[in-house]
């Protein structure tokens, strides 16, 4: 039987590996600022508009990673390797949470994402290392991104097979049963609210900044630090404080 939960070493390493993140399957919807404690203890959200310093640049889409020092209002100030760095939200940003999961997460409609163990895709069959779940979007998966992985949408959950409609990095599409086993490691990405931004938390967003280098975020991605680390675009682990 599938194991039921993943630790927090695990679940970064299903995080790095889809690296997919923001981008994988499927699309969150609109997070609305509210008044509420944040976890961490230090800051509260309130239902203040997102400051602004100018209008934001054109030149496509910035971002920003690390770990959430502190929230004011609707704005978050992010540590990152190379300083600090703020980011706006508003009730048009769409936010969304990586957590732990487990096979049960694993249901008929959604999307999964998969890193082969071992040898990789077997014919039909590919025994999986990493499971990454997230909602599908009108029905279709993203493809997926990096050697030797499938993604598609699940057709059935049978025991510790999966049935999926899956395409591999080549493009090419078949009905594919992924083997699952104890060893096999889980991650979900949920749609969330404001509520889930706190201190403590790893967060990657995109959007423009502004002319006071404000990063007006039009997405949020969330999830989990391990002792107060967040993986870096580099690979390496950025600690708060430095």
């Amino acid at each position: 039987m599938a194991k039921t939960a993943m630790s927090k070493y695990p679940l970064l390493a299903v995080i790095g590996i889809t690296a997919l993140s923001i981008a994988a399957c499927g699309s969150s919807t609109t997070g609305s600022p509210t008044t509420s404690s944040k976890a961490g203890g230090t800051t509260s959200a309130s239902s203040s508009s997102a400051p602004t310093s100018g209008a934001p640049s054109a030149q496509g889409k910035d971002r920003v990673s690390g770990l959430i020092a502190s929230v004011s209002g609707t704005t978050i100030q992010v540590t990152q390797q190379s300083g600090t760095a703020a980011v706006a939200y508003s009730p048009s940003t769409s936010i969304s949470e990586v957590t732990a999961a487990q096979l049960t997460d694993v249901t008929p409609g959604s999307c999964v994402a998969v890193r082969p163990a071992g040898g990789g895709q077997n014919g039909g069959t590919v025994t999986a290392r990493t499971v990454w779940i997230s909602p599908a979007t009108n029905g279709q998966c993203r493809p997926p991104r990096g050697r030797g992985g499938v993604s598609g949408i699940v057709s059935s959950v049978n025991g510790n097979t999966i049935v999926a409609s899956a395409t591999d990095s080549s493009g090419n599409a078949s009905q594919t049963n992924i083997q699952v086993s104890d060893n096999t490691t889980y991650a979900k990405r949920a749609v969330a609210n404001s509520q889930a931004i706190a201190v403590g938390k790893c967060v990657a967003a995109r959007g423009a900044k502004d002319t006071g280098g404000t990063l007006q975020a039009t997405a949020i991605n969330l999830r989990p630090a391990n002792n107060g680390t967040c993986p870096q675009p580099n690979g390496q682990h950025h600690h708060q404080g430095g």
